[in-house]
């Protein structure tokens, strides 16, 4: 959101530099008084906003100083769905008054987190996440359809499982039969998640009434696919990522990707033809007052193309690799390797996971972009434990 703002602010102050077009002063400063704070106040808040979750308990902060709790301090915990299902937010509450909501939107997959307040928190009313709405826990079949009559596709949901129906045939199937519900792969089916299920698969879009209560109860019911959106179905990967001579190599090779990889690249040529036509044909005819927008086009165009150049490298070279004894990044630069026992953790940000060494340092990071996320933590987590275990019987 911070940047769309900001991105319409820029777009103001170049706008006013087209000849015959120019924006009073004044409505540039109050576009700039009402985008630019906004902006700059998620920037800020997304690079402070941490959440901490160890044996001991919890440290938290949003703009401000630091929050703690212990694991035994936790009263209460579930999903709280707004009204009409406009939205999700992981909820705790603490004995002493104190709160603490999540929403899915801003802090991305919190899986790990979930499972680990569900083992810690044992003395809290809650022995699991449940889903919470206006009139307390959400219970019993909820149908979901669409608002138009040209759709007559509906969902209906409740603690058995989930049905489907396509408008000429009922689909059905158990939580325990929901394999994945995949985020969009392609930009514009953005609004569009696909549910997978061992006999059968159906995509609803945002269209949908009351769709993000269908994603909450999938989430709660259906647990063992809630990092489904990080793991990216076969048909999507240009090459695998599965294991080869002991080790396993993940990579951003991905559909997904390199129709991103079109978006700066269209632009920045675009743009660049812009500039050199507006040049051409301000010299042409004299008009110098066309100079300024030339060289922002030109130099925004410049700017693409070098973004462009930069993802197609990664898109071809940045490797993530996990064998027995450690973790290797291969980036645009060079390479890096951890060993796990200097691991100490797997940061996860809502766009990037980042490997904590035992020293405090974080020498390799990777995007949600990467190709199967989900899997390459539980790669490692897997081999931390194992390495835990060795040292505990060591």
């Amino acid at each position: 959101m911070g940047r769309i703002l900001f991105f319409f602010w820029l777009l103001m102050l170049l706008t006013s530099q087209f000849p015959k077009t120019e924006i009073p002063v004044e409505i540039i400063l109050l576009f700039t008084l009402v985008m630019l704070p906004p902006a700059l106040a998620f920037a800020l808040w997304e690079a402070r906003a941490r959440l901490v979750a160890d044996d001991d308990g919890l440290r938290w902060r949003h703009f401000g100083r630091w929050h703690a709790a212990r694991w035994d301090e936790i009263d209460d915990y579930f999903f709280q769905a707004s009204e009409r299902g406009a939205r999700t937010t992981n909820c705790l509450r603490f004995r002493d008054g104190r709160k603490l909501d999540l929403s899915f939107t801003l802090w991305g997959d919190q899986t790990e987190f979930l499972e680990l307040v569900t083992q810690k928190a044992t003395q809290a009313k809650s022995s699991g996440w449940l889903l919470r709405g206006k009139e307390g826990t959400i219970t019993g079949r909820h149908v979901f359809s669409y608002k138009s009559p040209k759709r007559t596709e509906r969902f209906e949901a409740d603690e058995q499982g989930v049905r489907y129906f396509d408008g000429h045939t009922l689909h059905e199937a158990a939580w325990s039969e929901v394999l994945a519900l995949h985020d969009p792969q392609l930009i514009f089916q953005r609004n569009v998640l696909t549910l997978d299920t061992r006999d059968w698969s159906a995509s609803f879009s945002s269209a949908l009434k009351d769709h993000n209560l269908l994603r909450a109860m999938i989430r709660q019911y259906a647990p063992q696919i809630s990092m489904g959106r990080l793991r990216t179905p076969p048909r999507e990967l240009l090459i695998p990522t599965e294991r080869d001579n002991g080790k396993r190599t993940f990579h951003y090779q991905t559909r997904f990707y390199r129709s991103m990889l079109a978006l700066p690249l269209l632009t920045g040529i675009s743009s660049l033809a812009m500039g050199i036509w507006l040049a051409l044909f301000s010299h042409r005819y004299g008009l110098e007052d066309m100079d300024k927008v030339c060289v922002v086009l030109s130099g925004f165009g410049l700017l693409c193309l070098a973004i462009w150049i930069i993802e197609l490298r990664r898109f071809k070279i940045e490797r993530i690799i996990v064998d027995r004894e450690s973790v290797t990044w291969i980036h645009l630069l060079g390479e890096r390797r951890v060993f796990f026992e200097e691991i100490q953790a797997i940061e996860i940000s809502r766009e990037s996971d980042t490997l904590v060494t035992r020293s405090g340092e974080r020498p390799i990071r990777w995007r949600h972009s990467l190709a199967n996320v989900a899997e390459l933590r539980d790669e490692i987590n897997q081999h931390l434990s194992a390495k835990n275990n060795e040292d505990s019987v060591a």
